[in-house]
Parts: structure tokens; sequence; C-alpha cells
């Protein structure tokens, strides 16, 4: 929509944030700025979760979305691929605490070609939100804040990147299985199973854990547990990926041997 659509039509926001303080800091802020702008505002409309922010969304069909992404019931990033399949020209700012691997990673596999969208953190000030949310609506241009844009660097990098299998294992290794119990899990030889490990080991960790052992002579941390660590520390994992994995990990299991824990 040109600047010259948004002064005669007006503009139809949706702020998502589980926070009320936050959520109404957003909207104040929109507010100031769109006047600022001499933009009429004509329908603004507040979500207190992911679930609300779609079933709101779908029916108004928002020009704009502040959206947070850590809320209960829905987070932002599945809430997006919602609404983006319906709507694919929908404008999304994320305005998220964390820049976690795991979310800009999601994030990368939804969003539609014709979508302009961005990804702010909330330790951000306000002129850089103010900043963020005039590129997206007025200039129609997206904006991505550097600590995200690292992140999204490190995803190209083929050294350190991890594909979707690997990412797979991972869980499973998080979630505490044996590389035999991940073989028998994912269908694939005990040898995939231990490359895939390796894999994992190589780019998260660097050779670190070789590099110990030769040096001191003795294995100075159990390498499994280190790459979670790793994994955490990068954002590569949340919690919510650990409980969805451990879901389908005892789906596996009453599948394929009848127990039920």
């Amino acid at each position: 929509m040109s600047i010259s659509q948004l002064h005669t039509d007006g503009i139809k926001i949706l702020v998502a944030e589980d926070l009320a303080t936050l959520r109404q800091h957003g909207v104040e802020m929109l507010k100031q700025l769109l006047e600022n702008h001499k933009i009429p505002i004509k329908q603004l409309e507040e979500a207190a979760d992911g679930t609300e922010a779609v079933r709101k969304a779908k029916s108004s069909k928002p020009d704009f979305v502040l959206m947070d992404i850590a809320m209960p019931n829905m987070n932002g990033i599945k809430a997006a691929d919602e609404l983006w399949k319906e709507l694919p020209t929908l404008k999304i700012l994320f305005w998220s605490q964390y820049n976690h691997e795991a979310y800009i990673r999601e994030l990368g596999k939804i969003v539609p070609d014709e979508a302009i969208h961005g990804y702010i953190l909330k330790s951000e000030n306000d002129a850089t939100l103010t900043k963020a949310i005039e590129l997206i609506i007025i200039e129609d241009l997206p904006y991505v804040t550097s600590t995200v844009e690292e992140v999204r660097h490190r995803l190209r990098d083929k050294s350190s990147a991890i594909n979707d299998l690997e990412f797979e294992t991972l869980l499973d290794i998080a979630i505490g299985l044996t590389d035999k119990a991940i073989a028998q899990k994912e269908h694939i030889s005990y040898r995939g199973a231990q490359n895939r490990l390796s894999n994992l080991l190589s780019k998260l960790l660097k050779g670190e854990d070789s590099y110990l052992k030769e040096s001191t002579g003795i294995e100075i941390y159990n390498p499994r547990t280190r790459l979670v660590f790793e994994a955490f520390r990068r954002g590569l994992l949340t919690g919510e990926d650990l409980e969805a994995q451990n879901k389908d990990y005892k789906s596996w299991l009453f599948s394929e041997f009848g127990y039920e824990s």
C-alpha cells in the first residue's frame, strides 16, 4: 500500500504480545508514529497470545502486525506461518526478547517471497523500533537488527549451519537417546546416526573435544552433553522444541514397542 493510499484509506493494525505493559507500549508507539505521518488508524486490535492473534487477524485482515515470538498457546513464528498461508502480503515485525537461532531458522522457512517483514529485539531503544516500523509500513522495506543478521549469516555458513536431518538428531540427543535408538527412530543405519553426531560435533564444538583430549591426555567432558550445552548457548534449541520432541519420542516408543510412559 502506497503512502498516499495510507493517508486516504488508513491502516489496520494488530499488536500481539502476552505482557500487557509491553503490548500497551507497542500500541502507544504505533499511535504516535502514525499520527506523526498523518496516517489514520482504521482499526487497531490487540492479542495476548498466538492463537488469539491468528483468530483476530484472519477475521480482520490487518495491514501490519507487531508480533511477539515467545507467547502462550502458540508462538509468534507459528502464528505468522498460519497467517501468511492466507495473507501472503501481510507485513509483520517480530518484536522479541530473543535472537535464538531456532526462531530465526524457522522464520527463514516460512516467509513468503512477497511478504515484507522485520525482526527487532526488545532490548533496542524506542527510536530503533520506530525506524523499523516506518521502514516496513511506509517505505515497504524489511528491517533486521544487526544481532539477528549475525545469526542469519551463521545459518548461511556451511561450516557451522545445521541441516534439517542434523537438527532432528540434535533434538534426539538432547532428550537423551542413544545412537542405536536414534537410528531406529529415524529409520537410518547405526553408522548414519554416528555420522550425524560427528557432523554436529564438528559444527558446534569445532574440534574442541579432540584438541582437549590430545592436549591433556584425558577426556575433559562428555561430548554429547557439551553438544547440547553449545546448542542452547547458540539458541539452536528451545524448551518448546524439546517438549515437542519428547512427545514425538513417546509416540514412537508406543508404536514401536507398545510402551506407554
